[in-house]
C-alpha cells in the first residue's frame, strides 16, 4: 500500500513537472519581432521537427544542431514578420482554404498514405495545416503586393517556349479508376463480379474500396508513368475499359480499370502558354518576396534573448 501511495506520488509530481514545464515554454519569451513576442514553445515546435529530420549521428553533431537551430529561429522570425505584413495589409487565409488545400493533398495519398507520410516527418495533421496557412498566407501576399512586378510579357513567354522546346513533350497519359482492398482472394471475387456483369467497377469501388477516392467511385484522374506509385504502372499495359488483375502494393491490393487513353505529343504555343506564364511567374514571385522580405529583416526590430537562446539544447 506504500508503494503505491509512492508510485502515485512520484507520477503525479512528474505530471505536474511536466506541466510545468510546457506552461513555462509557453510564456518563456525567446525573441520579440517588431514588438511582437515569441515563445520559446512557439519555436520549439519548429525545431524539433527539424531535428527529427536527421539521422541519429547528425543529432550528435553540435555544428549541425547548432545550424538546426538557428534555421528554425529564423523560420519563426520570418514567420512573424510575414503575419504581421498579412495582418497590416488585411491579407488573410480561411479555414475553408486549408482544408480545401489538405483535402487535395490527401486524394494524391493511397490508403494509409497520408498517416504514413505524418508518421516519416514526425508530424501530425495540426502541424500541416498550419504550414499549409502560411504557404497559403505567402502565396496571397505575393499576389495581392507584387502584381506588377511579376507580370509576364508575351514576348518574355515566346523567348522560353522557343528556348526550352524539349520541355514540351507530353508523355502518354491514362485515365485511371481503381478499387483497394486488404487482399488478393477478396480482388479477385470483386473483379469476378465486375466482369460476370452483378456490379459496375465504380459501385464496386464505392462500396468496398479502403482508398479515399472511393467516394468518386475510385476515379484517379489522368496521370503519367512514374508519377505515382509503381503499382499504377500497370495501367500502361492495359487496353481502355478492361480491368487488371490484383495488384499488390504497401496499401493494400488494387484492381485499375483504363477509361481513356492520351498519347504522347508535342505541345504547340497556345498549348503551352498558360504553363510557361505560371513557371515564370511563379520565379518572378520568388525572386521579389525574397527581396521584400530581406528589406523587411533589415529594417525590423528584432531582439533575441541569448540567455534562453543558448540553453536551449
Amino acid at each position: 500500500m506504500i508503494r503505491f501511495w509512492l508510485n502515485a506520488l512520484l507520477a503525479s509530481l512528474f505530471l505536474v513537472a511536466c506541466t510545468s514545464k510546457l506552461e513555462d515554454n509557453k510564456t518563456t519569451l525567446l525573441a520579440k519581432v517588431n514588438g511582437d513576442p515569441i515563445f520559446l514553445g512557439d519555436f520549439l515546435v519548429g525545431y524539433q521537427q527539424l531535428k527529427s529530420e536527421q539521422d541519429d549521428i547528425s543529432q550528435k553533431n553540435p555544428k549541425i544542431i547548432e545550424s538546426l537551430k538557428s534555421r528554425a529561429l529564423n523560420e519563426t522570425i520570418i514567420l512573424t514578420i510575414v503575419r504581421q505584413e498579412a495582418a497590416k495589409h488585411q491579407i488573410r487565409v480561411s479555414r475553408e482554404q486549408v482544408e480545401s488545400k489538405l483535402a487535395d493533398w490527401k486524394d494524391g495519398y493511397p490508403p494509409g498514405g497520408f498517416e504514413e507520410m505524418l508518421k516519416k516527418q514526425n508530424t501530425t495533421e495540426a502541424l500541416l495545416k498550419q504550414r499549409i496557412e502560411d504557404q497559403l498566407l505567402i502565396e496571397k501576399i505575393t499576389g495581392s503586393l507584387f502584381t506588377n512586378e511579376t507580370l509576364v510579357p508575351d514576348e518574355e513567354v515566346k523567348t522560353y517556349f522557343k528556348q526550352h522546346e524539349k520541355e514540351f513533350i507530353e508523355p502518354e497519359k491514362v485515365h485511371v479508376f481503381q478499387i483497394v482492398v486488404p487482399t488478393r482472394e477478396e480482388a479477385e471475387k470483386i473483379r469476378q463480379e465486375i466482369t460476370t456483369g452483378k456490379i459496375s467497377f465504380e459501385s464496386a469501388a464505392r462500396a468496398r474500396s479502403m482508398s479515399p477516392d472511393s467516394s468518386k467511385g475510385g476515379d484517379l484522374g489522368f496521370f503519367a508513368k512514374n508519377e505515382k506509385i509503381e503499382a499504377f504502372n500497370a495501367a500502361f499495359s492495359l487496353s481502355v475499359n478492361t480491368i487488371s488483375k490484383p495488384i499488390s502494393s504497401r496499401f493494400g491490393v488494387h484492381l485499375l480499370k483504363v477509361v481513356e487513353k492520351k498519347p504522347s505529343k508535342r505541345l504547340l504555343f497556345n498549348e503551352a502558354k498558360a504553363e510557361i506564364v505560371k513557371k515564370l511567374k511563379k520565379e518572378k514571385e520568388g525572386t521579389v518576396y525574397k527581396e521584400w522580405l530581406s528589406k523587411l529583416l533589415k529594417d525590423g526590430e528584432i531582439y533575441k534573448n541569448e540567455s534562453v537562446y543558448n540553453s536551449i539544447l
